[in-house]
């Protein structure tokens, strides 16, 4: 789904093409359209959404303006502006670090930006290719996020794995759902499986393979959050 008109309630701008860039829009835990024009930011996006500690965050969210190195003026629009459960506000930008460090007009910028938040009271955050999530923790982050609205959510059956997982430490799915009896159904409890992992309900390795050729793969496991040091 891609923005034809005007941008999304809170943003200053759309999102660019700039030719094969990956964007787009997405709704966020709070049902707002949120914007992203590169896999990084996509990825950003993902790791907003599972963070409990973040109420609500929107993309493209002001212009800032100020002086460079040379007295000229610029502008800048940071990436995403996030609320935190405290209270908290913070500026992120997303990157490519060889660019980065390559760009002084870059640099110029995060050190304005990081002045205009510490005069406010916010953070500034800058994130990287090599600093957000890549391999198998991107791979299980895209698959997972598919199952993250409430409509996965299910009394039972997350009862049901809390019961079958408690004492068992780490354990390959697989062997949890050999437990199961005929008034359960495969298919609703790993997508409520799903739903618990995205959630942090139940615990696994971000950096293993869990997923192999469509299904889960032989070194994965999971576990209750509090017995995964077991």
């Amino acid at each position: 789904m891609s923005m034809k008109r005007k941008p999304p309630t809170g943003n200053v701008r759309r999102v660019i093409s700039l030719g094969n860039n990956f964007r787009g829009v997405t709704t966020n835990k709070q049902g707002h359209l949120v914007q992203f024009e590169s896999e990084q930011e996509r990825k950003l996006i993902m790791l907003l959404e599972r963070d409990p500690l973040v109420v609500d965050f929107v993309s493209q969210p002001e212009t800032l303006a100020f002086l460079d190195g040379k007295g000229h003026h610029r502008k800048y629009t940071p990436d995403f502006q996030v609320w935190r459960v405290k209270g908290q506000i913070e500026l992120h930008e997303v990157t490519v670090q060889v660019r980065r460090e390559n760009r002084e007009s870059l640099r110029e910028r995060e050190v304005a930006a990081q002045l205009i938040c510490q005069q406010r009271g916010w953070q500034y955050v800058v994130h990287t290719d090599q600093t957000l999530p890549s391999g198998f923790e991107y791979a299980s982050l895209d698959f997972l996020s598919a199952y993250r609205a409430q409509a996965y959510a299910d009394t039972e059956t997350e009862s049901w794995w809390a019961d079958k997982l408690r004492g068992f430490g780490q354990v390959h799915p697989r062997f949890i759902l050999s437990q199961m009896d005929q008034s359960l159904k495969v298919a609703l409890l790993l997508n409520s499986l799903y739903h618990m992992l995205w959630h942090g309900k139940v615990e696994m390795n971000w950096h293993q393979p869990f997923f192999w050729c469509g299904d889960l793969h032989p070194q994965a496991s999971i576990w209750l959050p509090e017995e995964g040091m077991r």
